[in-house]
């Protein structure tokens, strides 16, 4: 977990650690620049709090998004800042950020992310490189979200381990 990205909610007086990312809320004709929360119970504030579910169904009617039409209207209330956006490129695709909140639901409960999963994966492949083994690993590297597989690896290779392992015909 990053240092810079931590937040909390307090209920009944406790403490509810969490974490934020940011995305776009559609709200109407205007996209809002904004921090998605997740916090450790499983709820998602996403311009009210909902569960899991309630968040993927946000994403799925397009009120929480990661790519924005050409010509949008944005705006980042806390600067009051407003523009419009041509040529736009995500590399964050929405339903691989919903794998993303999820994957950070599991890290704040202790949990293994799908990113260590498929480390173990590759640690389990190299010991014992079979078709099994090499299966269990493409479910596990295609579980991490794409725009977090490059963080598998090294700086300088990312995730060409994975890739190049998958990638082969047969053993």
């Amino acid at each position: 977990m990053s240092f810079f990205n931590t937040t909390y909610r307090i209920v009944d007086g406790v403490t509810i650690p969490g974490v934020f990312l940011q995305a776009f809320i559609n709200n109407g004709d205007h996209y809002f620049v904004t921090e998605i929360k997740v916090y450790k119970e499983g709820t998602i504030d996403c311009w009210g709090i909902v569960d899991f579910d309630g968040f993927k169904e946000k994403v799925s009617k397009g009120w929480v998004r990661t790519h924005l039409p050409e010509g949008a209207r944005v705006s980042m209330m806390v600067s009051g800042l407003n523009f419009t956006v041509h040529q736009v490129k995500s590399r964050v695709e929405e339903q691989e950020f919903v794998k993303e909140i999820e994957d950070e639901i599991r890290r704040l409960n202790g949990q293994l992310t799908t990113g260590e999963i498929c480390r173990q994966a590759l640690t389990q492949y190299k010991h014992e490189p079979n078709e099994e083994n090499k299966e269990y690993l493409r479910q596990a590297y295609n579980a991490v979200p794409k725009h977090c597989r490059i963080y598998l690896g090294d700086m300088d290779d990312k995730d060409s381990e994975y890739r190049s392992i998958l990638n082969r015909w047969s053993d």
